[in-house]
């Protein structure tokens, strides 16, 4: 049988067996990305320099910004900082996630979210990570005027929810970026 028709009877098929599944609600595309911001727009509000200094582990630093962006941080030379990149189910302590924001990561945080959203942002941050990798979820009791605060060094952004496009463009934006973060191209 010639190539070429048994291509095109391949394609064919498939089409149909991909138009069939959309139908039946088995298979969705995947949304489109959410967009980029134009050249020279940022996202967040730039913080105040507090410095890069290692304080002992376990000694408590004191922050300009709840959650903090940049300040006095544990040593990694003893862990736990800084702290393996991920999802965490509970608090880290400040001094070990701003030793994260020094390495170029970003840090996010969450207060007030039902189940149902802890979920949705868990997958939005997983999502986030298959190309970032340098990120940190964790909930975050402190937070009392918004219910999601994203982080990298110096910079924030408080959000009343989850907005899934406002995420990534500041990941985009801020995520290891050596104009800010002091040890950017630490992993």
């Amino acid at each position: 049988m010639n190539p070429l028709v048994v291509g095109g009877v391949v394609a064919v098929a498939f089409v149909l067996l991909v138009l069939g599944l959309r139908q039946a609600g088995v298979f969705e595309p995947p949304p489109p990305p959410p967009p980029t911001l134009p050249p020279g727009e940022t996202i967040g509000t730039l913080q105040a320099d507090e410095g890069t200094a290692h304080i002992p582990v376990g000694q408590i630093a004191h922050y300009n910004t709840e959650p903090p962006t940049s300040g006095e941080h544990w040593s990694s030379s003893t862990p736990p900082a800084p702290a393996p990149w991920g999802v965490k189910d509970a608090m880290l302590p400040r001094e070990i996630t701003t030793h994260n924001l020094e390495h170029g990561g970003i840090v996010i945080v969450y207060n007030g979210l039902s189940p149902q959203e802890v979920d949705q942002l868990k997958s939005v941050v997983t999502q986030l990570r298959r190309q970032y990798n340098k990120i940190i979820l964790e909930p975050f009791p402190p937070l009392t005027d918004a219910k999601v605060a994203i982080t990298s060094w110096r910079w924030l952004l408080k959000l009343p929810g989850i907005d899934q496009t406002k995420l990534t463009q500041f990941v985009q934006k801020h995520y290891a970026d050596p104009n800010y973060a002091p040890e950017a191209n630490i992993p």
